[in-house]
């Protein structure tokens, strides 16, 4: 690589750290004791909070997958999979990939009208913690690395975070965060709406998705599985 291919790589990475950091520092503002319960059904509990500095509310969606944790984690990495996922997103796909726990993903969601359409280029970073076993699936908005496209609006202020972490009786307990601005006017019913339902209809999905045979028996390189109990 040429020295001003090395130069671009550390302004990008640059500027997503810096991204990251913006979105993390409200998220570590606000407590743990702020989060208001908005729905509880099918074993899917789902969570909003203020965070200061932000208009909209930070969204937590928890739940209890009775499955490996590879089968979780293959369904929440395959990029493939996010539109089916996702009901708002209508095409997800890798837009660059550095390794297998760190690439860019391109999606595009569609709004109800009279809502422009959005896009956004999130960094995913993949961890999995030597002690617990559980995996972290971070998405990051990023700036300025991928033009605008013709119609639609581009999100760059938006983190989302997946924790799984396998459980004693061999099942996998699921947590995602979501902390997004829309990047544009939206009716505040429609935001409301959204920020309870979709994370409810996407953990619903996974609970669904995990049962496929492909995930069922999905192995993947950087997850490693608690070992059998006795």
């Amino acid at each position: 690589m040429g020295r001003f291919g090395v130069l671009r790589r550390v302004r990008k990475l640059r500027a997503f750290t810096v991204a990251a950091l913006v979105l993390a520092a409200p998220l570590a503002a606000a407590s743990d004791a702020d989060w208001k319960l908005e729905k509880d059904k099918d074993g899917i509990q789902i969570y909003s909070r203020a965070v200061p500095g932000w208009q909209i509310h930070e969204v937590r969606g928890v739940t209890r997958i009775a499955a490996r944790l590879s089968s979780v984690a293959a369904v929440v990495t395959d990029v493939a999979a996010i539109p089916e996922l996702t009901d708002v997103v209508a095409h997800s796909e890798v837009e660059h990939r550095d390794s297998d726990t760190r690439y860019r993903v391109y999606s595009m969601m569609k709004m109800p009208w009279p809502v422009s359409n959005r896009d956004i280029l999130n960094e995913r970073m993949i961890a999995q913690d030597p002690a617990t076993l559980a995996v972290t699936v971070t998405d990051t908005a990023t700036q300025d690395l991928m033009p605008l496209k013709p119609d639609l609006v581009r999100i760059v202020k938006s983190r989302q975070q997946w924790t799984l972490t396998p459980t004693a009786d061999g099942g996998v307990l699921v947590e995602t965060r979501l902390l997004s601005d829309p990047a544009g006017p939206m009716p505040t019913s429609l935001i409301n709406a959204m920020s309870v339902s979709t994370p409810f209809k996407t953990l619903s999905k996974l609970k669904e998705l995990v049962q496929r045979p492909a995930y069922r028996q999905a192995t993947l390189p950087f997850v490693k599985e608690a070992a059998p109990g006795p």
